[in-house]
């Protein structure tokens, strides 16, 4: 039913109808990770935790904002990230080992704003999704 609304056809066939559960299973693994007590990233340099936060929102507003059938509804929930990743890091203050960082939540923001104008460039510019 919410693939459904998203996507605003019944029984829509092909990759794209995958979409939404990808995109639902990347802002659950976002969530876990941002309240987990430590996360171990696989690569670790000077500020790697931004460039990681950068990356995360860019995805989770690229995918709905280039993918989601109903071009409306793909950019709100692209939007919608921005208030995800504030919630996530005001809810790090009750995790033990982690903190509240103004630094991460610009890097959120700056993610979420990229991915959702290169998804609706990409979107504009694609015959796959028409």
């Amino acid at each position: 039913m919410v693939i459904n609304m998203i996507n605003g056809k019944a029984g829509r066939a092909g990759l794209w109808s995958y979409t939404p559960i990808v995109w639902l299973l990347s802002i659950a693994l976002v969530c876990y990770l941002s309240l987990t007590p430590t996360a171990e990233f696989p690569v670790n340099f000077e500020n790697a935790d931004l460039v990681y936060h950068a990356l995360s929102y860019l995805w989770l507003a690229f995918l709905p904002s280039f993918a989601f059938r109903r071009a409306r509804i793909g950019l709100l929930c692209a939007i919608l990230m921005i208030p995800l990743g504030l919630a996530l890091e005001f809810g790090q203050t009750a995790v033990p080992g982690r903190f509240f960082s103004v630094f991460d939540i610009g890097a959120n923001v700056l993610g979420a704003i990229i991915g959702a104008v290169m998804g609706k460039f990409l979107r504009l510019n694609s015959r796959l999704i028409r």
